[in-house]
């Protein structure tokens, strides 16, 4: 199993994250974000959602670290150092982290996903906030997603990615484990909210949403023709047929979430 290749996001995959806001993708965490805030968010990507994470809690300091140094590199370059005066990006491994105790907050939101073994992850997440601090974790179930009226051919590009992803190891489901997750790294009064989103052909936030798969077949779709787990023949099919369900006018897509807060118990 080989962690970075799954992890690592290919540049035209980017778009996936930079259309997202806290409001339209991560609602539960604007619940936490008050000034003064310390904040660690892990898994940034290009940093769209860090940097409102940054203008919301300022004048708190907060953290953007991702894996992938091509993240941080894009991050960096949509918001130069001191343009935001309270963020700074920073390459490395939350699994590999030593903070104690520094931050108020620990977001990873779709981050786990991507770790065959998120129980290391969280537990330093769980150590890097203060005592009653808090950790954020928001992941998907990708075993319930749901589309209308889907074309054969996406169907089978989506049953090859989910098997791309349990060939290494990763949890197709981990949605379901937050709870456990979130337990098991010593962290209490945890709680857990669905997060169910229904996009319909016609609705304002349908080419957004629905068209995060489109992206996906673009790049995560090239990365399992490498890996021998799809043809690039299918790969392409699947990209054209996804983008004709998309302009049908009753195309609905489901996704299903879960977001569990929980806190570092007091000493």
């Amino acid at each position: 199993m080989k962690f970075d290749d799954h992890a690592y996001i290919p540049p035209e995959a980017a778009g996936i994250m930079t259309a997202r806001t806290l409001a339209n993708s991560h609602p539960r965490l604007l619940e936490f974000l008050v000034p003064r805030l310390a904040v660690l968010d892990v898994g940034c990507g290009p940093g769209t959602l860090t940097a409102e994470i940054a203008r919301r809690v300022a004048p708190g300091h907060v953290v953007g670290m991702d894996l992938n140094p091509e993240m941080i590199r894009a991050a960096e370059a949509a918001n130069p150092p001191g343009e935001i005066a309270n963020l700074v990006f920073y390459a490395g491994d939350i699994r590999r982290s030593a903070w104690d105790g520094e931050f108020d907050l620990a977001n990873a939101a779709r981050v786990l996903q991507w770790m065959p073994d998120p129980e290391a992850a969280v537990g330093r997440m769980a150590q890097a906030v203060v005592p009653g601090g808090h950790v954020v974790l928001l992941d998907y179930d990708h075993t319930r997603a749901e589309w209308s009226g889907e074309p054969p051919e996406w169907t089978r590009f989506y049953s090859a990615f989910l098997g791309w992803r349990a060939a290494a190891g990763l949890d197709n489901a981990i949605a379901k484990r937050l709870a456990s997750l979130a337990e098991g790294a010593g962290l209490a009064d945890v709680r857990v909210t669905p997060q169910i989103t229904t996009v319909r052909s016609g609705e304002p936030d349908f080419f957004r949403a629905a068209g995060l798969w489109r992206m996906v077949i673009d790049s995560r779709g090239r990365q399992m023709v490498t890996a021998g787990c799809l043809g690039e023949t299918e790969r392409r099919e699947a990209f054209e047929a996804y983008t004709r369900w998309m302009q049908e006018p009753g195309a609905t897509q489901t996704a299903h979430e879960a977001c569990a807060v929980a806190r570092r118990p007091r000493r």
